[in-house]
C-alpha cells in the first residue's frame, strides 16, 4: 500500500507539473515582463521558481530594508500585476495539498500483521492429539484405575475451559483470538447443543500463527428428573449396614412410570451443593458417560435458606464422532493422520465425564467417582436445579475441557500439507476518509485540468527541447554583442548593461501575403504594447 501512494503521489506531481509547463506559454503572452520573471515563468514546473517568483512579486516588498537583504527579496521590483503572487501561493498550496492528501491516504487504509486472513504455506500443520489425554500412558481397558491421570487432565482442562467465550452456534467462526480468553465455543439455546470447532497451528509459532480448520465436535446431555419418595431427607434417605461392614446411603426414588428404587450417594453431601457422581464404566455408549446428579436441600436456617427442595436426576453425557468432512483441508493422510485427527472413543467418554472426575474412588463402590462442588460456583449454582440447569451445565463443562485441550494439550503433527498457517496481512480501510481524500484529489486534478483546457490553448505551445528554447531566446541573445555570452551564467545574461531593464513578451509577428505568422519575443517599448487574449488560428514558424 505504501508503493500505491507513492506511485499515486508521483503522478499526481507529474501530472500538475505538466500542466505548469502547458500554461505557462499563455502567462508568458500576457504581458510584458522582466527577464527574470520571464525565466522564472519557464521553470513553473519547478516550486522552488514560483516560490521565488512569489515573493519578487509581492507588493511593496521592495520598502522593506530588512528584507532587501536577502537574495530573493533583493531582486524583488514592481512588475505592474497585483495577482502574480497570489497565484504563485494558489499553485504552490494546490501541490502541496495534493500531496498531503495523498500522504494521508496511507494513514486510512493500513496493512496490519492479521491471525484472521493467514496465509497458508507448505510443511508440517499441528493439530491437537485427539488420542490421549496426557502423555505416556496407555488406556487399560481391564482396569480402570489406569486411567486416572486421563480423567485428571480432563477434569482440570474443564476448569481452564470455564471461563473461554461462547458464541451462537450458527455464528461465523472466530479467526482472530488475540482478544479473547481462549479458544470459542458455539451454543445453541435452542437444543443445549455446544460445539467446537478446532484450530490448524504453526509448529514454530502455535499461537501467533493459527487458522480455523472444518474439523468439529459436539457435546450433549440429556436427563431425567426423578421423583423422592417424600418431601424430606427423612423420608427419602435410607442407611444400608453391608455384609462387608460399610453403611451405605441411598435415595428412594423412581423414575417416570417405574417403581421406587435404591439410588446411591456419597456418605458425605454438603447442603445446597450439586453432587456430580460419574461412572468409570461405559454405561450408555462408547462415547457417553452417565451421571446420577443430586443437589440436598439446605434446611438450616442459619444457612440462609434458598435451596428449599432436594433434587435427582439421572443424566447421559455425550461426545459425537470428530466432524472431519472429507479431510479437503488436508492432502494424502496416513492412516495414523486419521487417527490422531478423529481421536478415539475413550477420549470422548472421559471429556463427557469431566465434571464429574475427581480421583476419589469411594470404598462403598469403586465403579464411580464424585466430585461436589461449592454452591454458588458455575458448576453448582445457588438455586434449585432443573433438568435443563443439569444438561447445560454437563454439556459446557465438557465442550470447555474439549476446547482447552486443542488450545494448549498434546499436539500431532501432519507432514507434508499445504495448509500451514503463516502471518497473513489484512487492509483495513477506513471508507469514509478514504473516499473524501479520493475526491480532495479528484477535485485538485479536475480544476488543473480546467484551467489547462481554458487558457493552454491561447498561445502556441513550445516542446521542452533546449534547442527549441534557444531559439526563441535568439532575439534576446543578439542584444549582446560578439561572441563574449557563451560562457555567461543566466544571473550575468539577465543583468547585462544591454538587458538589464529589458521587459519582454512572448508573442508573433502576423504573416504577409499568406505566409505563415513568425512567433518571436517582442521587446516593451519597441514592439506593439497591446497584448492579445487569444493567439489567431492558423500556421506558425
Amino acid at each position: 500500500m505504501l508503493g500505491l501512494s507513492l506511485g499515486l503521489g508521483l503522478n499526481l506531481a507529474s501530472s500538475l507539473k505538466r500542466y505548469a509547463v502547458i500554461l505557462r506559454w499563455y502567462l508568458l503572452a500576457r504581458r510584458y515582463v522582466s527577464l527574470e520573471v520571464f525565466d522564472l515563468i519557464l521553470g513553473l514546473e519547478t516550486l522552488t521558481k514560483v516560490g521565488k517568483l512569489m515573493i519578487i512579486s509581492l507588493p511593496g516588498i521592495r520598502k522593506v530594508k530588512l528584507l532587501s537583504k536577502l537574495p530573493w527579496f533583493r531582486e524583488a521590483r514592481d512588475d505592474g500585476t497585483k495577482f502574480t503572487w497570489i497565484a504563485c501561493a494558489l499553485w504552490i498550496l494546490i501541490n502541496i495539498a495534493a500531496q498531503v492528501l495523498v500522504a494521508a491516504l496511507s494513514l486510512f487504509w493500513p496493512v496490519d500483521p492479521s491471525n484472521a486472513v493467514p496465509l497458508m504455506t507448505y510443511g508440517n500443520v499441528t493439530v491437537a492429539d485427539l488420542q490421549a489425554w496426557s502423555p505416556g500412558v496407555t488406556f487399560d481397558t481391564g482396569d480402570y484405575y489406569a486411567n486416572t491421570s486421563y480423567m485428571q487432565a480432563a477434569s482440570l482442562a474443564g476448569v481452564e475451559g470455564s471461563v473461554y467465550p461462547e458464541f451462537p452456534l450458527h455464528a461465523e467462526s472466530q479467526t482472530d483470538l488475540g482478544t479473547l480468553p481462549g479458544t470459542p465455543l458455539y451454543h445453541d439455546n435452542l437444543t443445549g447443543v455446544y460445539e467446537y470447532r478446532f484450530y490448524n497451528r504453526n509448529p514454530t509459532s502455535q499461537f501467533e500463527n493459527y487458522a480455523v480448520s472444518g474439523r468439529k465436535i459436539r457435546a450433549t446431555a440429556s436427563c431425567q428428573r426423578l421423583q423422592l419418595n417424600g418431601s424430606t431427607t427423612d423420608d427419602f434417605l435410607i442407611y444400608d449396614n453391608g455384609t462387608d461392614g460399610i453403611t451405605r446411603q441411598y435415595l428412594w426414588a423412581k423414575e417416570e412410570g417405574q417403581d421406587y428404587d435404591y439410588y446411591w450417594l456419597p456418605s458425605y453431601l454438603p447442603d445446597g451443593s450439586v453432587n456430580w457422581i460419574a461412572s468409570t464404566w461405559e454405561g450408555c455408549g462408547p462415547r457417553c458417560t452417565n451421571f446420577t446428579v443430586y443437589q440436598q436441600a439446605n434446611t438450616y436456617p442459619m444457612n440462609n435458606v434458598t435451596i428449599d427442595v432436594s433434587s435427582l436426576f439421572l443424566c447421559n453425557s455425550t461426545v459425537s464422532e470428530v466432524d472431519v468432512g472429507d479431510f479437503s483441508e488436508f492432502q494424502n493422510l496416513s492412516d495414523e493422520d486419521k487417527k490422531h485427527l478423529k481421536g478415539t472413543d475413550e477420549f470422548a467418554r472421559i471429556a463427557a465425564g469431566s465434571i464429574g472426575w475427581s480421583g476419589y474412588y469411594s470404598a462403598e463402590y469403586a465403579d464411580r467417582q464424585i466430585r461436589p462442588y461449592l454452591r454458588g460456583s458455575k458448576w453448582s449454582p445457588n438455586k434449585v436445579m432443573t433438568k435443563i440447569d443439569v444438561e447445560e451445565l454437563l454439556a459446557r463443562y465438557t465442550i470447555g475441557g474439549i476446547a482447552a485441550f486443542d488450545d494448549h494439550g498434546l499436539r500431532y503433527e501432519v507432514a507434508n500439507q499445504y495448509a500451514v498457517p503463516t502471518q497473513g496481512q489484512q487492509l483495513n480501510v477506513d471508507w469514509p476518509y478514504v473516499l473524501g481524500l479520493l475526491g480532495g484529489i479528484c477535485l485538485i486534478q479536475f480544476a488543473a485540468l480546467i484551467c489547462l483546457l481554458a487558457f493552454g490553448n491561447k498561445s502556441v505551445v513550445r516542446d521542452e527541447s533546449f534547442m527549441s528554447m534557444a531559439m526563441l531566446l535568439k532575439p534576446v541573445m543578439d542584444r549582446i554583442p560578439g561572441q563574449t555570452g557563451m560562457n555567461l551564467s543566466g544571473d550575468e545574461i539577465k543583468n547585462h548593461p544591454k538587458l538589464l531593464w529589458k521587459r519582454i513578451r512572448y508573442d508573433y509577428r502576423e504573416g504577409k501575403d499568406g505566409e505563415p505568422n513568425r512567433v518571436d519575443i517582442f521587446f516593451q517599448g519597441r514592439d506593439d504594447a497591446q497584448s492579445r487574449r487569444s493567439w489567431a488560428p492558423g500556421v506558425y514558424s
